[in-house]
């Protein structure tokens, strides 16, 4: 059962995602950031679920969190991706990792909107092996200066700072990986460009190139070569976030699969009511699921395994919901529209924070 305040919680977080839905749509066809709808989440004050009531935040649960990005990714995947990353993995990044000196300039601002967070991890030559990353920190007068390059990072270029993984001390391979806090701003930090991508057309996607950029010594993130740990520890939390998403995304495929069967009188109809059928009970394990890790990750402990369950569930399910949900539509799914949209922004799911197959690695580490 979900508490009373979560879902008085969702009702309001839902009012706010049904005023941006109309957007989702318009964003996708021109393939632009959903600015307009990133701003009224903001302004709705949401942009600090889990950040603590002393640093601006609502200072709410993980199971909060989960309903929001849940409710957000009904009406706009995008919109939900946005703020999965810059209010879920990177604000988790910062409250767990960073100093209080950090946490007081930048928590305030992700909360508020003034600031969008990204997170670099993932580089043109590793994406699951990402302890193998080869950006570099060289260790100057005053700081470090980075050198290297990302790929495939969301809010990058629409963001105010970025996370970045750099080896600090390559001999010590995972172990030599230090975390810093980059502004966008920085000399020597350049967007390469951004990412023509099948879903998630309003969500910016971005290659970035780091040529020298100095970060000083305060702009460490942790302790030097913590950063792989870290990286890991905060991709637990935000494979929750994508569990969330999936679990918004089978429940907006069974809500369009259900209304279009009543809508053509096929309720009757076994072909079609069993599908239907098939999408509620997807919905309600992948919720299960997701809600369990969230619960788990707030009694404070180790929840890795949970997370790691959830977010294969729910994404594997979500790209089985929105198939059957074409299934269901025929021709009526397949030209552009919700449904074909909802399908491009699902594949992901099941490749972000880890593949599938990452997951299944995770958990068959945990329990054998």
């Amino acid at each position: 059962m979900v508490p009373r305040e979560v879902e008085s919680f969702r009702e309001y977080v839902r009012s706010v995602a049904e005023s941006i839905r109309p957007h989702a749509m318009t964003v996708d066809k021109e393939d632009r950031f959903a600015r307009e709808s990133v701003e009224k989440v903001f302004e709705a004050g949401l942009g600090g679920v889990i950040i603590p009531r002393e640093y601006g935040g609502l200072g709410l649960s993980t199971l909060h969190y989960v309903v929001f990005i849940e409710e957000l990714t009904k009406a706009c995947p995008s919109t939900a991706v946005t703020f999965a990353v810059t209010s879920g993995l990177v604000a988790n990044f910062l409250i767990n990792f960073a100093s209080e000196g950090l946490k007081k300039e930048y928590l305030p601002k992700l909360s508020t909107g003034e600031n969008i967070g990204a997170f670099g991890l993932t580089e043109p030559c590793c994406g699951s092996d990402a302890g193998a990353l080869r950006t570099r920190a060289e260790e100057v007068e005053g700081g470090f200066r980075i050198t290297g390059q990302k790929q495939f990072i969301t809010n990058a270029s629409v963001a105010d700072f970025v996370i970045v993984m750099a080896k600090t001390d390559p001999e010590r391979g995972k172990k030599g990986i230090t975390a810093f806090l980059v502004p966008t701003g920085s000399e020597g930090f350049h967007i390469l460009k951004d990412e023509d991508k099948l879903g998630w057309r309003g969500s910016v996607t971005s290659a970035i190139s780091l040529d020298g950029v100095f970060v000083p010594y305060e702009r460490v993130i942790g302790k030097r070569g913590e950063g792989f740990k870290y990286a890991l520890a905060s991709l637990d939390a935000g494979r929750i976030g994508i569990a969330a998403m999936g679990v918004g995304t089978i429940a907006r495929a069974f809500e369009l699969a259900r209304d279009y069967v009543l809508k053509k009188g096929l309720e009757k109809d076994q072909r079609y009511s069993f599908r239907v059928a098939d999408l509620l009970s997807m919905l309600e394990v992948a919720r299960e699921y997701t809600y369990r890790a969230a619960k788990v990750k707030d009694s404070g402990v180790r929840y890795t395994r949970y997370a790691a369950v959830a977010k294969l569930v729910s994404s594997e399910f979500a790209m089985k919901s929105v198939n059957i949900l074409l299934d269901i539509m025929g021709p009526d799914g397949v030209v552009w529209g919700e449904a074909e949209r909802l399908w491009r922004d699902t594949k992901i799911l099941e490749i972000g924070e880890g593949t599938s197959e990452i997951q299944r690695l995770v958990i068959a580490r945990e329990v054998l």
